[in-house]
């Protein structure tokens, strides 16, 4: 990705193209009718936005919020309600060739529109994305969490997260999602464009959109790193053959801490010593001076980078959990 293309651009009304915005949700509350307001206070021309709501059998009345605000209301009932789902039922019903997918409880950039529009207009870029910010990211340590989450290097080649601008002749050559996956399912879609040869994808170092988790507790968080885990093993070795080593790194860092957590315990039973076990505890804990080390670099609060650092370290048990739980699945054949 060039400099010039992490700039924000400038594009005219007369050169916006149309783009269809599909917004899915369940159960999102009023956080839903300010998400589907901010795509309507856009700086666009509203004469050429398409707004969809893809509903998935909400009990809160959804469907009913939306329709003041919306083109079109869609309502599915999956076997399975999952995100891919509803942007599958979503992109396909779009009138338009650039199809820009929102999370129900996000509120889109006002500037968003314009800049992604500008940047898809090169020959071969499938989709663009910017930054996802945590609104009141400081408020808890888990809502900070979550907004780190949300980070993914600015540049080219880069898998995308939920909210994102796509070419649907890019999404009708991949058959759109895979609905299979219980997460992870927009990288892997990104990796099979990826793996063609004709597509990439870019990451833009801007504003696109921001989130709301809500009451989050940590149950949640531990679900959550979980389905990371098992999406971490699952969409790797999918994409175990193509060369390019998608997603390889993250499962190593994971079986690494919990290898040589066994081995330690292993060495500590033999040998009779617990000097195995706090050799490892002096590993963690180097890794989390790291870790903060490192956050400490992109922020000049020291609270923060502990914050951050904490993170990459209580992430590792649900990963390695989520890991565990793909590996018993595939060999049992569930």
């Amino acid at each position: 990705m060039t400099d010039a293309a992490q700039q924000k651009p400038t594009l005219s009304d007369a050169e916006a193209p149309p783009i269809s915005v599909v917004v899915i949700g369940r159960n999102e509350g009023e956080r839903l009718v300010q998400c589907l307001q901010s795509v309507r206070a856009a700086d666009y021309p509203q004469d050429r936005i398409e707004l969809i709501y893809v509903d998935t059998a909400s009990t809160d009345g959804s469907p009913e919020r939306a329709a003041p605000h919306a083109d079109r209301v869609l309502r599915i009932d999956p076997d399975r309600p999952c995100a891919a789902a509803a942007r599958n039922a979503g992109w396909p019903i779009a009138r338009y060739d650039l199809v820009q997918f929102l999370d129900g409880d996000t509120l889109m950039n006002s500037a968003w529109l314009r800049t992604a529009a500008s940047a898809i207009r090169p020959d071969g870029v499938a989709c663009v994305f910017g930054r996802r910010e945590e609104a009141d990211p400081t408020g808890t340590i888990l809502r900070y969490w979550t907004h780190l989450d949300w980070r993914i290097p600015p540049g080219a080649d880069q898998p995308c997260g939920g909210d994102v601008l796509f070419r649907r002749e890019a999404l009708r050559e991949m058959n759109g999602y895979d609905e299979s996956l219980i997460a992870g399912e927009e990288p892997d879609l990104c990796f099979r464009l990826l793996r063609t040869g004709r597509w990439t994808t870019a990451s833009l170092d801007v504003p696109m959109t921001v989130h709301d988790i809500g009451d989050f507790r940590f149950r949640q968080y531990w679900r959550r790193g979980v389905r990371s885990g098992h999406a971490f093993a699952e969409v790797a070795l999918r994409h175990a053959g193509s060369g390019r080593g998608f997603w390889v790194r993250p499962n190593w860092r994971i079986l690494a801490w919990f290898v040589l957590l066994a081995v330690a315990v292993a060495a500590s039973i033999v040998w009779w010593t617990s000097w195995p076990i706090v050799a490892w505890i002096l590993f963690v804990c180097a890794q989390y001076a790291r870790y903060c080390l490192r956050e400490r670099r992109q922020t000049p609060n020291w609270k923060l980078a502990a914050w951050a650092g904490l993170r990459y370290i209580m992430a590792k048990p649900p990963q390695f959990a989520g890991l565990l739980l793909f590996l018993s699945r595939r060999i049992t054949g569930r």
